[in-house]
């Protein structure tokens, strides 16, 4: 019993789901990062990332526009992103959570007309669950590695943008 108890106690962190999962209709991203990453040194040199809130073990921002450069997504998925996040160290990990994810999108000849759309608009079916076809899973992909490389400071598939 004694090596049961102490083997689910470490392999809890690596049984984290990291990625999307849907609260409600509600898109939430999670990742668990070393601590030796250090991600809350990371958000705090990104001019993208602002801090609102921080304590000893919690940040509490949002990003106003950063621009998802992936080739990979539709083009909805590549433009401009807005979004809450919290990055929290836990049992010597850094998890991020990023939630209210919206994409920015410019329309017209002129490019004169902004729409600010849920992400839920694209990746989320009528009956509230994450869409399984093919093209919704290459956008979530999409989406996953463009916030894994905001958060770990790779800046993979990342530019800022001009407001």
């Amino acid at each position: 019993m004694k090596k049961l108890l102490l083997s689910l106690l470490f392999t809890l962190p690596a049984m984290a789901q990291d990625g999307f999962r849907n609260e409600n209709g509600n898109l939430v991203w999670q990742h668990t990062y070393p601590a030796t990453a250090n991600i809350i040194a990371t958000v705090e040199t990104q001019p993208y990332l602002k801090v609102e809130i921080a304590t000893n073990d919690t940040q509490t921002g949002f990003a106003e526009k950063i621009k998802n450069s992936c080739s990979e997504g539709s083009p909805a998925i590549r433009n401009d992103y807005k979004f809450s996040f919290t990055v929290k160290n836990e049992d010597g990990n850094y998890v991020v959570t990023v939630t209210d994810i919206k994409i920015i999108e410019v329309m017209g000849p002129i490019q004169a007309r902004t729409v600010v759309n849920r992400c839920e608009k694209y990746l989320v079916d009528s009956s509230l669950k994450i869409r399984k076809d093919s093209r919704s899973q290459k956008d979530i992909g999409c989406i996953d590695n463009f916030l894994t490389g905001v958060f770990s400071g790779t800046m993979a598939n990342v530019a800022m943008t001009a407001n």
